[in-house]
Order: structure tokens, then C-alpha cells, then sequence
């Protein structure tokens, strides 16, 4: 659960930080990001738009050239699978938890 909460946090705090920028972060980050964003989505599924644009947010100065190569990138697709092997330890009520709170700002 401390995990979740973690890059939930994590992810919260740097959403902001993105505002204007063109992907103002590593790939790596932004794989764990998009990782996180996803497994969100699919845990809460009530809540997916809202997960999806947040994920929006982080690219949104970015041309869709820069995401794909970002995406695509070796170092992103390993911290997305990095991520995504470590939420999927966590319990279906824990995640929705964490990710409601993170979409609440608590």
C-alpha cells in the first residue's frame, strides 16, 4: 500500500511542475507516471476519464511526436513495466483507495 501511495504522491507532485513545458521529465518518469495512471484506471474504473486526463496533462505541451518517441524510448517502457509489476502486488480494495485519494488531492 505504501507503494501506491508513493508513486500517487509522486505523480501528483509532478503533474504541476509539467504545466507549459514540453515533457519536462525524464522517460523513465514518465513511464512510472503513464504506469501508474494506467493501473489506476483499470483498478478504479469509475474513475477512468479522470485518470486518463490527468495523463493527458503531463503531455499536453508536447507534440505527439515527442510522446511517441518518449513512449517508445527503452528507458520509458522499462519503468512502465517496473511499475506495473509492482502495483499488480497490490489488493483491488487498497488500489482503489489510493488512487480515489490521489484524484481527491488526499
Amino acid at each position: 500500500m505504501n507503494t501506491l501511495r508513493m508513486f500517487c504522491l509522486g505523480s501528483a507532485l509532478l503533474i504541476p511542475q509539467m504545466a507549459g513545458a514540453t515533457l519536462p521529465l525524464p522517460n523513465d518518469s514518465f513511464g512510472k507516471i503513464e504506469g501508474i495512471l494506467d493501473f489506476c484506471a483499470k483498478a478504479d474504473s469509475q474513475s477512468a476519464t479522470k485518470y486518463q486526463e490527468r495523463k493527458k496533462l503531463i503531455a499536453d505541451a508536447a507534440s505527439e511526436k515527442e510522446v511517441a518517441d518518449a513512449r517508445n524510448a527503452q528507458e520509458y517502457k522499462d519503468a512502465y513495466q517496473e511499475i506495473t509489476d509492482a502495483l499488480v502486488k497490490v489488493s483491488q480494495d487498497e488500489a482503489v483507495k489510493a488512487c480515489s485519494a490521489y484524484l481527491g488531492g488526499k
